[in-house]
């Protein structure tokens, strides 16, 4: 179980101490402390300053011998060439589990030796501890305390995140946190993230281990910049795929990357090559953008799976249909010709203008019932697609109360403002009938709008819990690459 395995104390510490944390903005440790405010972090923090009484409210100690307790875990954000010290202070008052988010370990270059991480191993050996890091942003877990829905242990994530069953595991600290910046803007919550850095003792492999346990955990991000236990990692991956979908961005391969990498964390980065061919093997989704990434995500936890390839486009604009049609081919899915009898039914319902062969192209038509519940139904009830692309959700309403804004527009138009009230209403109506048949025949739906994202209209749709796109080419790519992992666990059983 997930509870037995050492990560779990790293994600659920009841005590917390700090070194390198003052009450100026620019310090690391501070802005992890105040993560831990804003988080509702219910446990002891204990600062550790030679100077200072109190950092961010909480008493300071001058060392970390004078705390009353012997701390959970200890954040360190030194100087790299103390850090040994600080290493061998911790084993001594009995802590177990470091995070080192310091910099200038391995990933140095240039004169002089740098034996600093066979130094802090060494210690960190002697005293049976175990650390995160280096260069790290630290560790997020939102089910601190899953019956609070405001509370997380964070110390790398700047905003609230809602709960949710996405976790990852990344050598790049900005990929574990930064992503997160605008949570309103993605309809993905997260469970749990592990920034490993350097990976001098905790690895991606040990991630992995505590993940495939992890209740809370049913999708798993990776961001790799190389496997120093390439064997036990496709061991483990061959494990988990079946049951929890791997996505996995490994940056390397190109002289540039490899270049980058090496100033990074050091790490040399292998042939693409060999690390597509690995993830071939274990199932892994691979993708090389952050926005697929999350994408990729997304439809996999909030969208019923796929049964197969086979796309049904609903559109009201041409171009889009035939664009959405093209790229799902180029990817590999199937776009397929309806059967007579499916284009008879679509006929005597659209528009005289409209076609029907797949993709639907209703033209610009203003019943919005058909659009939203009738055409997505009568394609899911056919048995002849896999998934629906609709494009066109458009809020006429927004559009509308934006002419109205103009003084002779709104002396002359004949169209009222709806309430929110009943644009709210509207939006359940509409949505919830086609969102239900999703789920009874397993036929997920994916929406697409020009409009902005944060549009009132878009909001709704949002949070009726349908996933919505701003253009086409994006629920294409995720769709495409949610498919060819679903097709390897079926060739796998």
């Amino acid at each position: 179980m997930s509870e037995k395995h050492f990560l779990h104390g790293f994600l659920n510490p009841k005590s917390v101490a700090f070194y390198g944390a003052n009450n100026k903005g620019g310090s690391l440790a501070a802005i992890q402390i105040m993560n831990l405010i804003k988080s509702e972090y219910g446990g002891n923090v204990y600062p550790i300053h030679l100077n200072m009484e109190s950092v961010m409210g909480f008493k300071a100690y001058k060392t970390i011998s004078d705390v009353p307790e012997i701390p959970d875990l200890v954040v360190v954000v030194l100087s790299s060439k103390i850090v040994p010290q600080i290493f061998k202070e911790i084993g001594e008052k009995g802590t177990k589990k470091i995070i080192l988010i310091s910099g200038g370990f391995r990933e140095l270059v240039g004169d002089g030796e740098n034996n600093l991480t066979e130094q802090i191993n060494s210690i960190a050996n002697q005293y049976g501890m175990r650390f995160i890091g280096p260069n790290c942003l630290g560790v997020f877990n939102n089910w601190y305390q899953p019956e609070n829905e405001d509370s997380a242990f964070n110390i790398a994530i700047w905003e609230q995140i809602r709960k949710d069953k996405f976790s990852i595991a990344s050598q790049s600290g900005t990929l574990s946190s930064h992503i997160w910046f605008s949570p309103d803007d993605i309809d993905l919550g997260l469970s749990k993230s592990l920034s490993v850095g350097n990976e001098a003792n905790i690895d991606i492999v040990d991630c992995l281990e505590y993940y495939i346990e992890d209740d809370n955990t049913e999708v798993i991000g990776l961001y790799i910049e190389e496997l120093k236990r390439g064997k036990k990692f496709l061991e483990l991956a061959k494990k988990i795929t079946p049951n929890k979908p791997i996505i996995a961005i490994y940056v390397g391969g190109s002289e540039a990357g490899n270049r980058a990498l090496k100033s990074h964390t050091g790490s040399l980065g292998g042939n693409s090559r060999i690390y597509d061919a690995v993830f071939k093997e274990t199932g892994i989704i691979r993708t090389n953008y952050v926005q697929e990434f999350l994408d990729i995500a997304l439809v996999l936890l909030r969208a019923p799976l796929p049964k197969g390839k086979r796309i049904g486009i609903i559109t009201n604009s041409g171009g889009p249909g035939a664009m959405v049609a093209n790229n799902a081919e180029k990817h590999g899915l199937s776009i397929p010709e309806f059967s007579e009898d499916l284009q008879n039914q679509l006929k005597k319902m659209l528009p005289s203008t409209a076609s029907y062969k797949n993709p639907v192209d209703c033209t610009f038509d203003m019943n919005l019932p058909y659009f939203y519940i009738t055409l997505p139904e009568l394609l899911m009830k056919s048995g002849e697609v896999d998934a629906i692309i609709q494009y066109g959700v458009v809020g006429f309403q927004d559009v509308m109360d934006d002419y109205l804004k103009n003084a002779e527009i709104a002396r002359h138009a004949e169209f009222p403002h709806l309430s929110d009230e009943k644009q709210d209403d509207l939006a359940e109506k509409l949505l919830q009938p086609t969102l239900k048949n999703s789920e009874k025949y397993s036929v997920p739906i994916l929406y697409v709008s020009p409009m902005r994202y944060d549009s009132p209209w878009s909001k709704r749709i949002r949070n009726n819990g349908a996933i919505l796109f701003k253009f086409w080419d994006r629920p294409v790519n995720a769709l495409a690459k949610v498919c060819e992992y679903l097709d390897f666990k079926l060739k796998r059983r």
